[in-house]
């Protein structure tokens, strides 16, 4: 292989050694340690993790995104929130008459007198929405993906609500517009450049709420557009509201451990393939138990892809 196209890896142990549950005085720490084939291997080689002793249970973390030992008992990353949408108007003759709002004290009870009750900020502003010539239709309009990272509260949710108003008519022609929304995607990125999807237009749990007229009110369904409002040609004011369900941006999933070795297993090595460069620190967990608490000790490595 030419050697522009090989990435080599670099073995070196770190002499880290941690026991860091000991329930019970009377279960002992297992006896363990891990070594490597060799100090080098290429990209789509297998590396073969050496392990001797024999404890009840091993689990093996990579150090890859998603599998990292340092983030095991994760529950709340921070990072950089962003909201993109598409929208389209299609008929009518009333300017700005949709909103997006948010609230971080909503309490969750979908009706008006609660929704009403709480503090709702308009960030329309932030977006560009599908815009229309009096009469005409709008086409589906992205509104960019925007840092929206200063709305969310640590340890409370947030919701997202869309505010139809339509004025009413002194005439006989209707003059309220039809709006669509065709994406509605909330994302966390974080540090390590992850992508968490938090919801989309169909993931949302959109309710509709309705203030103003009721022979008029948000559809949801499941196909694109997943939110629609059709003012049915009314000549009265409305009011009516599309909420999503609590949204929790900055929640994540704990990191996972493989397991690789049970109780009436025995297990000499294990062999793992890396496709991709760079540090990586690799975790085994080796832990002893009983009924009564349980003992474990960590070892790791690191591994760097060249």
């Amino acid at each position: 292989m030419n050697k522009t196209h090989t990435w080599r890896l670099i073995i070196g142990l770190i002499g880290l050694t941690l026991i860091y549950s000991c329930k019970d005085k009377n279960v002992e720490a297992p006896e363990f340690n891990v070594d490597t084939d060799k100090a080098e291997y290429k990209v789509g080689e297998a590396v073969n993790f050496k392990i001797s002793g024999d404890p009840d249970v091993i689990s093996f973390y990579s150090g890859e995104k998603g599998k990292e030992y340092q983030f095991k008992d994760r529950t709340t990353a921070n990072g950089k929130v962003s909201l993109s949408m598409t929208t389209q108007v299609l008929f009518g003759r009333q300017p700005n008459n949709l909103a997006l709002l948010y609230s971080t004290d909503f309490n969750g009870l979908y009706d008006a007198a609660n929704v009403r009750a709480a503090t709702w900020t308009d960030i329309t502003s932030r977006f560009k929405l599908s815009t229309v010539v009096p009469g005409g239709s709008g086409v589906q309009t992205p509104s960019g993906v925007v840092d929206i990272s200063d709305l969310p509260v640590a340890g409370k949710p947030i919701y997202f609500a869309f505010k139809y108003t339509g004025d009413a008519v002194t005439g006989t022609t209707p003059t309220q517009n039809t709006w669509r929304v065709y994406a509605f995607d909330l994302t966390n990125t974080l540090p390590d450049g992850s992508v968490l999807n938090v919801s989309s237009a169909s993931t949302a749990g959109w309710l509709a709420i309705d203030f103003v007229n009721t022979a008029n009110k948000w559809t949801i369904q499941t196909a694109a557009p997943f939110i629609f409002f059709n003012p049915n040609s009314t000549l009265v004011a409305s009011e009516d509201w599309a909420l999503t369900k609590a949204l929790f941006p900055n929640n994540v999933d704990p990191d996972v451990a493989a397991p690789i070795k049970t109780y009436l297993q025995t297990v000499n090595d294990y062999k793992y393939t890396y496709t991709t460069p760079g540090t990586y620190t690799v975790t085994f967990v080796g832990t002893n138990g009983k009924n009564t608490g349980s003992s474990s000790v960590v070892k790791q490595l690191t591994i760097v892809v060249k």
